[in-house]
């Protein structure tokens, strides 16, 4: 009887260490986290990332509004182009030209 009486001693033991166990953990769950050093910093580099995309947006905004007036070079690339396309219908009115060219009365004049 005596091995029943330290048997049961044993289980209620054992069940008070796992209630205890039990009651531990569900108390470690209800942690609120509150600022730390780290969150701080996280929040910091946040606002700094937030900050410089917003520049960087700004920026770019800012930079398409350029008004765009005539310059030299612009003047220079004008006449080029215009040369090249004069030299250009000049090439297809000559392939025109050569079309009508008709080789027997060229040779008899």
């Amino acid at each position: 009887m005596a091995e029943l009486m330290f048997g049961l001693g044993q289980t209620k033991k054992k069940k008070e260490s796992e209630q205890k166990v039990r009651t531990t953990k569900a108390n470690l769950k209800d942690v609120k986290i509150t600022e730390t050093v780290e969150t701080n910093v996280r929040a910091d580099q946040f606002g700094r990332e937030k900050a410089e995309k917003a520049a960087r947006t700004e920026t770019k905004k800012s930079l398409k509004d350029v008004l765009i007036t005539d310059t030299v070079e612009s003047d220079v690339r004008k006449d080029q182009h215009t040369r090249e396309k004069k030299w250009a219908e000049t090439g297809r009115q000559q392939k025109q030209n050569n079309t009508n060219f008709d080789m027997a009365r060229a040779l008899f004049n």
